[in-house]
C-alpha cells in the first residue's frame, strides 16, 4: 500500500532532520565558542573548535546528499553562517581575510558571516584599544571597511540588509575608536 510506504519514507526523513539538527547545533555552539576564544587569543581552542564544528558541517552534509529536500533547515544554515563568521574572524586575526575553501559555494553564509565577523573585528578593536595597540584598530578598520564597501555594491535584502546596516554601525564604532586613539597624548 503506498501510504505505509510514504509513512515510512517520512519517519526515515524525520529522523534525518534530528540528525542534521544535532550535528548543526553543535557546529553552530562550537563556532560561537571558538570566536570567544579568539577573543581571548586562544588560538588552540579556536583551532580545536573550528575543527570540530567543520566535521559536524561534513556530517550535515553527508546526510544532505541524500535528502535534499531538508537543505533548507534553519540549523543548518545557522551553524554555516557561524562557522564563516568564525573563519572569517580567525582569518582576519591572521592577518588577509579570506572566504574558508569549505564554504566557498554557500553564498549566503559567507555573505552573513561577513557582516557578523564586522561585529567581531570591531569587539576586538574596542579590546586592543583598551591597550593602546593603534596598528591593531588601524588593521579593523580597514577590513571593516573593506566589508562594509563590498556589501555596499550588492543588492541585499531581508537578513542580510539588517546585518549590512549593523556592519556599518560597527564600522563607525571602530571609526570613534580612531578618533579617540588619535587624540591621545
Amino acid at each position: 500500500m503506498q501510504l505505509k510506504l510514504i509513512d515510512k519514507q517520512k519517519r526515515l526523513l524525520d529522523k534525518e532532520r534530528v540528525k542534521i539538527n544535532e550535528y548543526a547545533t553543535k557546529a553552530l555552539q562550537n563556532s560561537k565558542r571558538a570566536i570567544f576564544a579568539l577573543q581571548r587569543q586562544d588560538e588552540k581552542a579556536a583551532k580545536d573548535l573550528l575543527s570540530d564544528a567543520s566535521q559536524n558541517i561534513t556530517k550535515c552534509r553527508l546526510i544532505l546528499k541524500n535528502n535534499p529536500i531538508l537543505w533548507s533547515e534553519a540549523a543548518f544554515k545557522a551553524c554555516l553562517e557561524e562557522y564563516a563568521e568564525a573563519k572569517l574572524f580567525e582569518s582576519h586575526l591572521k592577518g588577509k581575510m579570506e572566504i574558508p575553501k569549505d564554504l566557498k559555494d554557500d553564498t549566503h553564509a559567507i555573505l552573513g558571516g561577513l557582516a557578523d565577523a564586522a561585529g567581531e573585528i570591531a569587539r576586538h578593536a574596542v579590546l586592543r584599544a583598551t591597550e593602546h595597540d593603534k596598528q591593531s584598530v588601524e588593521k579593523a578598520h580597514a577590513t571593516v571597511l573593506e566589508i562594509v564597501d563590498m556589501l555596499a555594491q550588492l543588492d541585499l535584502t531581508g537578513s542580510l540588509r539588517s546585518k549590512f546596516d549593523q556592519s556599518k554601525s560597527h564600522l563607525r564604532r571602530i571609526e570613534d575608536i580612531r578618533y579617540d586613539l588619535s587624540r591621545e597624548k
